[in-house]
């Protein structure tokens, strides 16, 4: 569960979360704005050192970009949609319409990717299955 915080303007946004990383790194939040039909539209989500900008498909550790690909961007955001659920290559090829050695090569490129430029992992491999979990490192 989660509180909603409204700021007068981005500048009060931005301090409350530079106040927020320098008194509590460790936390977790989701910054959202209102979407063009007025309802909520996730921007970006903070967790420890790692920042995703859901709007334009990037992730950053420790303000350093990230670069992955279209596809990895698709497997990493479906995972993330399932937040605790364990995927299999088949169930996430079957879901983002992509075959299963694709996403078989692009799983592993972007897990050695996440791992030799941060030492941390975001997406850990549980037998056969993938899952997304935020490291609070």
């Amino acid at each position: 569960m989660g509180e909603i915080l409204y700021f007068k303007n981005e500048e009060a946004r931005e301090h409350a979360e530079k106040l927020l990383n320098n008194s509590w790194p460790e936390a977790a939040f989701v910054v959202m704005r209102i979407g063009s039909k007025s309802l909520f539209v996730e921007e970006r989500i903070h967790f420890g050192k790692w920042d995703i900008d859901v709007e334009n498909e990037k992730v950053f550790y420790k303000n350093e970009e990230l670069e992955i690909s279209e596809t990895q961007w698709e497997i990493l955001a479906f995972l993330m949609s399932g937040e605790g659920i364990c995927f299999s290559e088949p169930e996430i090829a079957y879901a983002l319409d992509l075959k299963e050695s694709e996403i078989q090569i692009c799983i592993a490129d972007l897990l050695k990717k996440i791992e030799t430029q941060t030492g941390s992992l975001i997406i850990r491999k549980v037998g056969e299955r993938y899952l997304f979990e935020e490291v609070i490192d």
